[in-house]
């Protein structure tokens, strides 16, 4: 009875129980629905001049499924536009009435909040649960932020409004209408793959925006560092480069939030590979371990060491600099064609050779691809380690490159603790496994 959308392989839990219970479609869909519209009443209950609370939102809402019961039982389909005709009209009257009562101050939101509500019943009604419960949660969560985003609205500047204008404009106009294969004839440059690097370090820089003012200066770079390094180290690496360049009292706080961010990348790719073939784990653990200590122990020394207040002399007018975005494309667009490159004339000097050369353009393909040929019998554990930690020298080399094109200042401080890290994990896997 009504329209079911979803199979019996995609139920929701709200299904399965009313299923087990055992109890009658339209009593489900009434208690799901007086639970959306109680839900959404229970927020506006906390209004100061209330139109409509919970028990109006309720019965409304609970009053859905039943409209849409009658409807299809006798076939009268205009059933449902006549119960969402009645809720558009109580919706007016209590926008009529606030507005008398006011004297003239007239808000919207309860008269919308009290249609949708409406319209969220009937999709309950035509077996749609999953889909309004989820909506609905949306809404209260829209309604109870209510006074948060007003704050961050007053403290928005047109130059944050055009920037987030601007980025959805890449998201959402020029990433559809560009060409989803490769551009030039050795299949390295996909102009998508481009754009999203690019979208990855603007999404990085506001991070870094707001967490240094949230937390400050240094520990916002520290926090930037540590989550962002996991999703894309190379850019995280530009946008802390770039951030130097702008305050030198920025250059401890920052080389040590990028070495937590290659903390962050090197479990990622470790745990990776172990989750496809955990046989790996027990063979690059202590590799890894060493690279990860290495680098907390030189992020905790230079963190210490910084003599900076916390708060560095960095324009933040603006979460967003798409001019650095573009430059730190380039670069990768060059580093990747030498990955593709390298794969394609070293490819038969050996598995190794290989890895390091995919890790210039993803070490984390590397880690997957390394759990995969373990999986399929096709390796040696002990080689697929090694390519783990080829990929993680490689991704460690990349971003030597791009803070060395960015900001030399960073060599003793970011680049060259990168290169010991890399090597000091290479040596102990070597070690442990010398090459036969």
């Amino acid at each position: 009875m009504g329209v079911q959308n979803s199979t019996s392989d995609e139920r929701s839990m709200i299904d399965q129980i009313f299923e087990t219970l055992e109890i009658p479609l339209l009593l489900q869909q009434v208690s799901v629905a007086i639970a959306i519209g109680g839900l959404i009443g229970l927020e506006r209950e906390k209004e100061d001049n209330k139109f409509a609370g919970l028990r109006t939102l309720a019965l409304l809402c609970g009053a859905a499924p039943v409209m849409v019961y009658y409807a299809d039982s006798s076939g009268h389909s205009w059933m449902v536009g006549i119960y969402l005709m009645l809720a558009a009209a109580l919706a007016v009257a209590i926008a009529y009435i606030r507005f008398v009562i006011s004297g003239g101050d007239v808000g919207f939101t309860t008269s919308v909040v009290v249609f949708f509500v409406a319209l969220l019943g009937v999709l309950v009604g035509y077996g749609l649960v999953l889909e309004a419960t989820s909506i609905a949660i949306l809404v209260v969560f829209l309604l109870a932020e209510k006074e948060t985003m007003l704050g961050y609205v007053d403290r928005l500047s047109y130059q944050e409004l055009s920037d987030s204008i601007k980025l959805g404009a890449l998201v959402f106009i020029l990433y559809p209408i560009l060409p989803t294969e490769p551009i030039d004839p050795f299949g390295a440059v996909n102009l998508r793959e481009v754009l999203v690097f690019a979208v990855f370090v603007l999404m990085i820089e506001f991070a870094a925006y707001i967490s240094m003012r949230q937390f400050g200066g240094s520990k916002g770079l520290a926090v930037t560092g540590t989550l962002a390094g996991g999703a894309n180290s190379f850019a995280t690496a530009g946008v802390l480069a770039r951030m130097t360049t702008q305050s030198r009292d920025a250059l401890d706080s920052a080389s040590s939030a990028l070495l937590l961010a290659t903390v962050s990348m090197i479990v990622r790719n470790i745990g990776l590979a172990a989750i496809i073939a955990i046989s790996i784990l027990w063979v690059v653990w202590l590799p890894g371990l060493v690279m990860v200590g290495l680098a907390l122990v030189i992020a905790a020394m230079l963190w210490y060491q910084d003599e900076s207040t916390g708060d560095f002399d960095i324009d933040l007018d603006s979460p967003f600099s798409f001019k650095a975005a573009a430059k730190f494309a380039v670069v990768y667009i060059a580093i990747k064609i030498t990955g593709v490159l390298s794969q394609e004339f070293l490819g038969e000097a050996g598995l190794y050779a290989t890895a390091y050369a995919g890790g210039l353009v993803s070490s984390a393909a590397v880690a997957v691809t390394a759990g995969s040929l373990v999986s399929a019998g096709e390796v040696r554990v002990e080689a697929a380690a090694g390519m783990v930690i080829l990929g993680i020298l490689a991704s460690l080399s990349s971003k030597i490159v791009l803070v060395e094109i960015i900001n030399g200042d960073m060599r003793w401080k970011a680049a060259g603790p990168m290169g010991l890290v890399g090597v000091a994990g290479l040596a102990v896997y070597f070690m442990m496994y010398p090459p036969i």
